[in-house]
């Protein structure tokens, strides 16, 4: 039944996309709590400014930090401990707010169209009725028209979500085998592959830096390069076309008429999608292909 079909696919997209955003965003609120605690206790647990200035100093020239930038830090170090402390603590949490505002906005606009969805997926052989009947275009341009939309949508959309899961899978499971929050990093991967332009890199790049920096280098630069050569390269640039390419290809198959499949060629579809993602963001997976199509 519609309804039923309609809750169904609802609820997996509800999974797919806003759950692993929920976790993600109270995984961090929790981290982040823990490292201001931590902070806090570190810094009061020293006797004296002159042995939190060394622990300080000591800390500084583990990093390996452009020489400017490690004397600067050097230099604020000595005697400004307080504030240093206080600018560490103020920084965590205006991270943290500005992290927990702008996710509470993304999740609820997530959480609002998929109740939306409920109602499309429910509804949609009729408003597709009714534009055909609102629309000044006779019913052969609209059709022409949806029938690009609907194609280019689908296969935009599972392109698109079948890389992430396949870029946050492939991540977790390198990450599987050391002492790193695999799951964590996993869906973090998946999620931040969403992202235009930087992508993946704002997780695996920090982590690669982090693990050189404190004496991990074999496991930051494999890592190093697992994000940018087997994820960035080979599942991004490689995959992501032959999978658009395939799609497209079954989805054509699939048009009883082909001279309305705007489907033809990958480059169109992925202009498409970098093109919409670019100037529209995540909302330019469904208006790229719109536009597209017109």
């Amino acid at each position: 039944r519609s309804d039923q079909a309609a809750l169904i696919m609802t609820v997996l997209i509800f999974f797919l996309v806003v759950s692993p955003v929920l976790y993600l965003l109270s995984a961090s609120a929790v981290m982040m709590v823990d490292v201001v605690g931590q902070l806090q206790n570190w810094f009061s647990g020293f006797e004296s400014n002159a042995a939190l200035s060394a622990a300080l100093k000591t800390i500084i020239n583990t990093f390996p930090l452009p020489g400017f930038l490690r004397d600067f830090l050097l230099e604020k170090a000595a005697g400004n401990q307080d504030v240093l402390i206080q600018g560490a603590t103020n920084g965590l949490l205006f991270l943290f707010k500005g992290v927990t505002n702008n996710s509470l906005a993304f999740i609820s606009s997530l959480v609002w169209v998929a109740f939306a969805l409920f109602f499309f997926y429910r509804d949609g052989p009729l408003l597709v009725k009714k534009i055909r009947l609102l629309t000044p275009l006779p019913n052969h341009y609209d059709d022409f028209l949806l029938n690009r939309f609907a194609g280019l949508a689908t296969v935009l959309t599972i392109s698109t979500v079948s890389i992430s899961m396949i870029q946050g899978i492939s991540f977790a499971t390198v990450t599987a085998f050391t002492d790193l929050p695999w799951f964590f990093l996993g869906v973090g991967l998946a999620v931040a592959s969403f992202i235009p332009v930087l992508g993946g890199l704002i997780i695996w790049g920090p982590l690669s830096y982090y693990l050189v920096a404190t004496g991990r280098e074999g496991l930051g630069l494999f890592l190093l390069f697992w994000g940018a050569i087997v994820n960035g390269f080979l599942i991004d640039n490689i995959l992501r076309p032959v999978l658009i390419g395939r799609l497209s290809q079954w989805h054509t198959a699939e048009d009883p008429d082909d001279g309305l499949s705007a489907l033809g060629h990958t480059l169109l579809t992925t202009l498409a999608t970098f093109g919409g993602i670019l100037h529209l963001g995540i909302l330019g997976l469904f208006f790229g292909p719109f536009i597209a199509a017109m």
